[in-house]
C-alpha cells in the first residue's frame, strides 16, 4: 500500500505498507513523542508550574529512555559499549526525530565522539515563541538536556557522558554550524550517578519486557543494525521487514515515554490528576497528529470510514502489545475493540490506555471528536476474545465539540507543517 485511499481495510496492517510509505511513516511515530511532549507540558506548568514542568521533562525522559534504549539494542543485535553503540542509539531514539531535529554524527574512537545539530524543531520553537528568551532556552537546552542526554548515553556505558561544545542560550545569532554541539565521551575514572528511580518501574511493565519477533527476510536492505556504525544512518537501509518491526518499536517506545510522564503526574501530584490530564492532553495532540495522518495517507473527510482508519493508524494503539479490530456498520456506526493482550491490565498510568482499562472513554473519545467533533463513543458489551468494545456514533444534531485551544501550542512548534518525507544528510565529507 502507497497510501490509505479508498474504502476502509478491517484487517489493515503497518506491515502491509510499501518500504517508502513505511519509513516516513515511521518518522512521524518518531516525531509523535515531541507532539506528545509539547501537549502535556504545558498543562503539567499551567496547573502546577515551571519548576514541575521541568521535574516532569526530566522523569518522563530519564524513565524511559534507558529502557527503549536497550530494548533497540536488542532488537538489532547491537553489541559492545563504544561510543559508535551510542551513536547507533541517538539514530534509533524517539527522542531524535530525523528530520525535526537534523543529528550528525563524528566517531573519533571506542571512548571520543561527537553529534551536533544543524537545526532543532524543538530548540527553533521555543525561540520563535518567546522572542528569543534565554530563560526559557536554559530551561529545554541545559536543565532538561543535561540529566537526560546523560541517562541515555549511560544505558550503554555507565562511564559515558554528554558534555556540551557549545549550546543555547545565544542570546543572539544561532551559531553557522547550528545551535549545539555535544561531546560523548568515556572515563574508567568518572563518578557514576544514580539512577532514576523511574527507569526501572518502567522496564518492569508488560510494555517494558514486551518484544516483537525479529524478521527473516532481508532481501531489500539490512537485516539489522549490528554491523559498523554509519554516520548517515537512514530507516530506508533497512529491509522492509525489519522496518515493520522498527516502525511498532517506535510506537512502543513512544507508549513508554507516555507511560513515564504520567507515572511522574501520580508520583507528585496524585492518581486524580492523571485522569484530568488524560481527556485535555489528547484534544491536544489529535488534531496535529491527525493532520500529518491525513498528509501522509491521503485520508480525507469526517465520516465512519475516516475515523476508524486514522484509528488504525493511531500510536496509542502498538499492534501487537495492543490488539484491536474495527468495524464499519454504516457511515453514522462504527465499531472499535482490543482484544486480549499483553497491554489488558499492564498498570494504571498508561496514558489514553488508562481510562479504557477503567471502563471509560476519556482519551479515546477526545480522539475521535477531533476527526468528527459530532461523534459520541459508548462502551459496549464483552463479547468472545473482545475484552474492550466501543460504539462510535457520529450524531447530526448533536452540537460539536470545540476544537481545543492546546492545539494551536502543540502546533505552533512547527509540528503541524514539519517536513518528513525524506531524511537528507548534508556532510561535506
Amino acid at each position: 500500500m502507497k497510501d490509505y485511499t479508498g474504502p476502509l481495510r478491517e484487517d489493515f496492517q503497518w506491515q502491509q505498507l510499501e518500504k517508502k510509505t513505511m519509513a516516513r511513516f515511521a518518522r512521524e511515530v518518531m516525531l509523535c513523542n515531541q507532539i506528545h511532549d509539547r501537549g502535556l507540558l504545558p498543562l503539567v506548568a499551567g496547573r502546577w508550574g515551571a519548576e514541575a514542568m521541568t521535574t516532569q521533562a526530566i522523569n518522563e525522559w530519564m524513565g524511559s529512555s534507558p529502557v527503549y534504549n536497550s530494548r533497540i539494542r536488542a532488537l538489532h543485535g547491537i553489541e559492545g559499549d563504544g561510543v559508535d553503540v551510542i551513536m547507533k542509539g541517538f539514530q534509533l531514539d524517539i527522542g531524535a526525530p530525523h528530520m525535526w531535529l537534523k543529528f550528525h554524527f563524528d566517531v573519533k574512537s571506542h571512548d571520543q565522539g561527537f553529534f551536533w545539530l544543524t537545526s532543532c524543531g524543538a530548540y527553533n520553537g521555543v525561540r520563535g515563541m518567546t522572542g528569543g528568551d534565554t530563560a526559557a532556552e536554559t530551561q529545554i537546552c541545559v536543565h532538561m538536556e543535561d540529566p537526560t542526554f546523560d541517562a541515555t548515553v549511560m544505558a550503554v556505558n555507565r562511564g559515558a557522558r554528554c558534555t556540551p561544545v557549545f549550546r543555547p542560550p545565544h542570546g543572539g545569532e544561532i551559531p553557522a554550524a547550528g545551535p549545539c554541539r555535544w561531546e560523548v565521551s568515556i572515563s574508567d575514572h568518572i563518578g557514576l550517578v544514580e539512577e532514576n528511580p523511574q527507569t526501572a518501574m518502567i522496564e518492569a511493565t508488560r510494555a517494558g519486557q514486551f518484544h516483537f519477533a525479529r524478521p527473516t527476510a532481508t532481501d531489500d536492505g539490512l537485516a539489522d543494525y549490528s554491523g559498523p556504525f554509519k554516520r548517515d544512518f537512514r530507516l530506508e537501509d533497512l529491509s522492509t521487514a525489519m522496518l515493520s518491526v522498527q516502525l511498532k518499536e517506535f510506537a512502543l517506545d513512544v507508549h513508554l515515554l507516555q507511560r513515564s510522564s504520567y507515572l511522574s503526574v501520580q508520583r507528585n501530584f496524585g492518581d486524580d490528576a492523571v485522569m484530568e490530564l488524560i481527556g485535555e492532553h489528547c484534544r491536544g495532540m489529535a488534531p496535529v497528529y491527525h493532520a500529518r495522518m491525513r498528509r501522509l495517507f491521503g485520508i480525507e473527510g469526517d465520516d465512519m470510514t475516516a475515523i476508524l482508519k486514522l484509528l488504525q493508524l493511531d500510536h496509542h494503539f502498538v499492534p501487537e502489545y495492543v490488539r484491536t479490530g474495527v468495524q464499519l456498520i454504516d457511515e453514522q456506526h462504527g465499531r472499535f475493540w482490543i482484544e486480549e493482550c499483553e497491554a489488558i491490565d499492564d498498570g494504571s498510568t498508561s496514558g489514553i490506555l488508562t481510562g479504557l482499562w477503567r471502563g471509560e472513554v476519556v482519551g479515546l473519545e477526545q480522539i475521535v471528536q477531533d476527526i468528527n467533533p459530532r461523534a459520541v463513543v459508548t462502551t459496549g458489551t464483552a463479547q468472545g476474545n473482545r475484552r474492550f468494545v466501543y460504539d462510535i456514533r457520529i450524531d447530526p444534531r448533536r452540537e460539536p465539540v470545540p476544537v481545543s485551544s492546546m492545539s494551536d501550542i502543540v502546533g505552533g512548534f512547527g509540528l503541524l507543517t514539519a517536513d518528513l518525507s525524506e531524511h537528507i544528510y548534508s556532510y561535506d565529507n
